[in-house]
């Protein structure tokens, strides 16, 4: 009778599950996390401007020179002395250094500006002199003023 039974036994069916339910729940629970969880702004959201790759324009001037006529006849630009014989009157030493102060007027784009300053011993005609090498160069913007060493 053994061999009865194992003839009339059911086979027995693999056991199963119905995930169905367990994926709704965890679409559900994702959906719940995307809701609730704050979103981080991105770099474009943060409202900031990057500056552009374009140079702005800065207004940079040089100081103004200023060429000094003493008593002796002497002609200073500065503290350098720029010539010293008081019979020459083209000045070229004078005009060369005018003429690089223009050119470097030029290429900051501002305007060249010279103050001349003359001692009260000093000769009009040096003076003058210095006023044509000023013409010679063509700057026009030249403030005067007087000094005494002491």
């Amino acid at each position: 009778m053994a061999r009865r039974k194992l003839a009339f036994q059911e086979t027995a069916e693999e056991p199963t599950v119905d995930i169905s339910s367990l994926i709704d729940i965890s679409f559900l629970l994702l959906l719940y996390f995307m809701v609730t969880s704050a979103i981080q702004p991105k770099e474009a959201d943060l409202g900031m401007s990057i500056p552009a790759q374009v140079q702005t324009k800065v207004p940079f001037k040089l100081d103004p020179i200023t060429i000094k006529v003493d008593g002796q006849g002497i002609i200073w630009k500065g503290t350098e002395e720029i010539s010293s014989d008081p019979n020459q009157r083209d000045l070229p030493n004078l005009v060369e250094e005018l003429e690089r102060y223009k050119e470097a007027t030029q290429t900051l784009e501002s305007k060249p500006v010279v103050i001349v300053a003359a001692d009260n011993d000093a000769k009009h005609q040096r003076l003058v002199d210095v006023m044509n090498a000023l013409t010679k160069v063509g700057i026009e913007n030249v403030t005067m003023t007087g000094f005494r060493e002491e």
